[in-house]
């Protein structure tokens, strides 16, 4: 398994920052390769809730939340995906600090393909993950403290 870590300082109140991210359709705002993403359970929050992701230039991935700690912890599972992983989750902490927020991420996923895949992961994917990861992290801090 695969393990990243992403943090960031937002300038913003938790409550600010957690009213995005407890948002599931938002991430199309600061995810700068999601196009679209859709709720596609009953309920639009809290566990249980999930979503239906585009990205660009193709690719889909439907995700369901995990863990839900109201205005502090988020946690999603990928449930199916074009991607080649087998297994993607991640929980997402917000910490006030010095009047803003610090939000950070652990992220683990295996790919699929066996060797092959474990392979693709050391020479590319996982340099790669993270620096789409760091990207979105970026979006988002941009992103709320436009708001």
């Amino acid at each position: 398994m695969t393990k990243l870590y992403h943090e960031i300082f937002i300038n913003a109140a938790p409550e600010k920052v957690w009213a995005v991210l407890a948002d599931l359709e938002a991430v199309q705002s600061y995810n700068p390769l999601v196009t679209k993403a859709n709720i596609t359970s009953q309920t639009p929050y809290g566990i249980g809730a999930s979503r239906h992701c585009e990205f660009t230039p193709n690719g889909f991935s439907n995700e369901r939340v995990t863990d839900w700690d109201e205005g502090s912890l988020i946690g999603l599972d990928t449930v199916e995906s074009s991607f080649p992983m087998k297994i993607c989750r991640w929980k997402t902490q917000l910490t006030p600090k010095n009047g803003g927020t610090l939000v950070s991420q652990n992220l683990e996923y295996v790919v699929k393909f066996g060797i092959l895949g474990d392979l693709m992961n050391i020479l590319v994917m996982k340099r790669k993950y993270n620096q789409i990861l760091g990207n979105i992290f970026v979006g988002l801090k941009k992103f709320v403290e436009s708001q």
